[in-house]
């Protein structure tokens, strides 16, 4: 065959082109070698090979046999453009790898809109100080100022810092406990997904659903901490139908719902009765509790989720800490007037906007769940990986199957030669 006629094949995507009737999975192997021979002269060396055979072998239908590999595959690019609309806030922006002046000139990540009524008070004060020193003469006792440098000064810088500090380093391990479950709700999936690929092949149509509401349970979480009600279809597409994804969206804790229907799907698949052998009921029993811990494992990142966002700091912290802070601006221009002047009126509102930074960045991480916010996690992009793994590990799976389907094919045409 002719590498010309190759390529019509592959951008037809049917078999038709080159042979009379329906072609044998050998024949389509066949095919597909010859299909990466060309391909590999031609693959960017950012595009992996594996992905392009898939890709190639979906596209020559070699995956119609198997379902559920076949409807991730076409329902892949669909859930790749959904959660990226979805989550353009937090892929798209600049982050603190970029380096210094490209993250240091942006304005959105800086969340101001947490501190920015108060800097502004703060800024219009400093001028009002400014006017009454410069235009008005007002001068405070050389007595008030020398207390406040001696006694107060030191004493406020004191208790702001540790406040400040002991604030964002709080938040800071929220979101960092935050980042961590949604990473341990990654490989919990995976090895769910692993175990029930390797373990319920006997039952392969209750093996594929609990598969789908594996794949589902992280849009679920996403959407549940997010106290969002409404899902996009497409970001399930190829792995729940429309009526599936409408009755986990109107379950009134849907990644609980999405946990109950794996487990249905488990009991199924390892159901045991009067006539089973004992030694295949030990093993399934073995293989039920060690899935039935992994979905005990993904409720548990779920409900770590539920306390960081339901859990904010203590108010009575957070009120003293912004009281202390802005009467300390209030008071700072009547200080350095005196000595500063007109430049009072720049000094102090920078001074605000270092302190009062601090505090709104802790504010910004402190919940780190809005789809709004760019510095939020990016729950959608960590769904997208969760279902790519899952896709992966059902397309492997799947061209295993493939190949020792072959392999016993051979062996009985080699016995039959014989």
């Amino acid at each position: 065959m002719s590498k010309v006629r190759i390529r019509k094949v592959l951008k037809r995507g049917t078999f038709a082109e080159f042979m009379d009737g329906a072609p044998s999975r050998r024949d389509g192997e066949k095919l597909l070698h010859s299909l990466s021979m060309i391909a590999r002269g031609n693959l960017k060396k950012d595009i992996h090979k594996e992905k392009v055979m898939n890709d190639m072998r979906y596209s020559v239908g070699l995956y119609n046999k198997y379902i559920l590999a076949n409807e991730m595959l076409s329902g892949s690019g669909k859930r790749e453009k959904a959660f990226k609309a979805g989550g353009h806030k937090q892929m798209n922006h600049r982050r603190g790898t970029d380096g210094w002046f490209l993250s240091m000139f942006v304005l959105e990540v800086r969340a101001f809109d947490n501190y920015l009524l108060p800097l502004i008070v703060v800024a219009l004060n400093s001028v009002l100080a400014s006017i009454l020193s410069e235009v008005g003469e007002y001068e405070m006792a050389n007595e008030i100022l020398k207390q406040w440098d001696e006694v107060f000064s030191v004493v406020l810088r004191t208790a702001l810092a540790f406040l400040l500090v002991f604030r964002l380093n709080r938040c800071a391990m929220r979101f960092w406990e935050a980042r961590g479950l949604w990473g341990n709700l990654t490989h919990i999936t995976r090895n769910l997904v692993g175990g029930l690929l390797m373990y319920g092949s006997h039952a392969r149509a209750d093996r594929d659903q609990a598969i789908r509401w594996a794949a589902s349970f992280c849009v679920a979480a996403m959407h549940f901490i997010r106290s969002e009600h409404e899902f996009n279809f497409e970001e399930l597409s190829g792995i729940l139908s429309h009526d599936q994804v409408n009755k986990l969206q109107d379950a009134d804790h849907s990644p609980l719902y999405a946990a109950s229907m794996i487990r249905y799907h488990l009991k199924r698949i390892f159901k045991i009765d009067q006539t089973t052998p004992p030694q295949l009921a030990y093993s399934y029993a073995v293989q039920m509790n060690t899935l039935e811990q992994h979905v005990t494992n993904l409720i548990a990142q779920v409900s770590g989720m539920e306390k960081i966002r339901s859990t904010p700091l203590p108010v009575a912290y957070v009120t003293h800490l912004r009281t202390l802070l802005f009467l300390y601006c209030l008071v700072l221009p009547y200080v350095w007037v005196k000595d500063w002047g007109w430049v009072t009126c720049a000094t102090v509102p920078f001074t605000a906007f270092a302190l009062f930074g601090i505090e709104g960045v802790s504010s910004e991480v402190e919940i780190p769940f809005d789809r709004r916010r760019p510095n939020h996690l990016a729950l959608d992009a960590y769904c997208l990986v969760i279902q790519n793994s899952v896709q992966g590990l059902v397309v492997h799976d799947a061209n295993i199957d493939m190949q020792g389907v072959d392999a016993d094919d051979a062996a009985e045409h080699q016995n039959g030669m014989a």
